[in-house]
């Protein structure tokens, strides 16, 4: 089995999402979908992949600049964390 992902169409199945959203996560100045093109044909390691996916779920938990101002005293790293 090879490790990477062929066509917008793969990658979108491979991720859950359309091929639309792909694209657009591929052109995002921030982070961007990790894709690249050998001869016309769009490619995705699925290494990169995993790798951008950690980021991505990184990045939801933190709290952002502006909600660290709320509460006072709150470093810049601190997770949210879901207390049921």
């Amino acid at each position: 089995m090879s490790n990477f992902v062929e066509t917008w169409k793969g990658i979108a199945t491979a991720l859950g999402r359309s091929e639309r959203w792909c694209r657009y996560m591929a052109r995002r100045t921030g982070d961007p979908l990790p894709v690249f093109k050998v001869g016309g044909i769009v490619r995705l390691n699925t290494s990169d992949l995993e790798d951008w996916l950690v980021r991505q779920r990184d990045r939801s938990i933190r709290i952002p600049a502006h909600a660290a101002a709320v509460l006072p005293g709150a470093p810049d790293d601190v997770a949210l964390r879901l207390i049921a």
